[in-house]
C-alpha cells in the first residue's frame, strides 16, 4: 500500500474517515484530493481522468475495502468502461481492536467464531442477520457503525449474552487520539453515552476480551504435528 502511495499520480483518499497524515509519503507533484465533499460521479471523473492519461491511480480507502466499503459501485464502473485496477488489503478495525485490547479473539473449545456485523440503522439488516439471532452463539462479536444507536444493540444482544458478558468501546482506533472504554454488556449503553463515543467506534462484546485462559495445544510437547515429531 505505501509503495502505491509513493509512486501514485493522484491520491484520492477517504478524507472522513482517513488521516491525511497517510498521503505525507506522496511523491513531489503528484495530486493529493479528499472525497470527502465529492459524490461518486465526481470521484469517478478524477480519477477516469488520471487513468486516461496512463497516471497512476491510488483509492485509500479505511481500514479493509472489503467490510463496509464503498468499493463495488466503483468497480462497477472500472469495469463497464474496461479500467484495469487492482484491490491492496488493509487492516479492518476489528484486527486493530484485537492488537489495542491485547486480547485474541478466538479461544481453543470456547469461542472459535467471530462475527463482524453491525446494528440496523438506516440501512435495513437482513430478518435473519438481527443482532439478537446473530447472538445466539455467544461468538466474539465486533460490532461496526453502532454507536448512535447502543441502545437498540444492547438489548438485542442481551437476549442471549450474560449482562456480565465483557465489553469495549474503541474508539477512533490507530488515530492518535484512540481512546479504548472496558466495561460489561449490562453497560455498554452508559459507556458509549457518557465518553460521547458516537462515528469511528468499533463495539467488540465477548468473553475473549481480556481473557488468558484456554491455551492452544498447538505448543504443547506432546502435539506432535508435521514440523515437531
Amino acid at each position: 500500500g505505501r509503495q502505491f502511495l509513493e509512486k501514485a499520480d493522484l491520491i484520492l483518499y477517504a478524507g472522513s474517515l482517513v488521516p491525511r497524515e497517510l498521503t505525507a509519503c506522496a511523491k513531489a507533484g503528484s495530486t493529493v484530493r479528499s472525497s470527502a465533499a465529492m459524490n461518486l460521479e465526481e470521484q469517478f471523473e478524477l480519477m477516469a481522468d488520471f487513468y486516461r492519461r496512463g497516471k497512476l491511480v491510488v483509492r485509500l480507502h479505511t481500514g479493509d475495502p472489503c467490510i463496509y466499503g464503498a468499493i463495488q459501485e466503483q468497480m462497477a464502473l472500472f469495469d463497464h468502461y474496461g479500467m484495469r485496477y487492482h484491490i491492496t488489503p488493509g487492516i479492518s478495525s476489528f484486527q486493530a481492536a484485537a492488537a489495542a485490547l491485547r486480547s485474541q479473539f478466538t479461544i481453543p473449545e470456547r469461542t472459535q467464531t467471530i462475527i463482524l456485523t453491525r446494528g440496523e440503522g438506516r440501512t435495513p439488516m437482513p430478518e435473519r442477520e438481527k443482532l439478537h439471532l446473530l447472538a445466539q452463539s455467544q461468538s466474539t462479536m465486533c460490532i461496526f457503525l453502532s454507536a448512535a444507536i447502543v441502545d437498540d444493540v444492547q438489548r438485542e444482544l442481551l437476549v442471549h449474552y450474560p449482562p456480565e458478558t465483557p465489553v469495549a468501546a474503541c474508539y477512533r482506533l490507530t488515530w492518535p487520539d484512540e481512546k479504548i472504554f472496558r466495561g460489561t454488556l449490562a453497560h455498554l449503553s452508559e459507556i458509549v453515552k457518557e465518553n460521547n463515543l458516537t462515528l469511528t467506534t468499533m463495539i467488540v462484546v465477548g468473553e475473549a476480551i481480556d481473557n488468558r485462559e484456554g491455551l492452544s495445544r498447538l505448543y504443547a510437547d506432546e502435539f506432535k504435528h508435521l514440523f515437531r515429531t
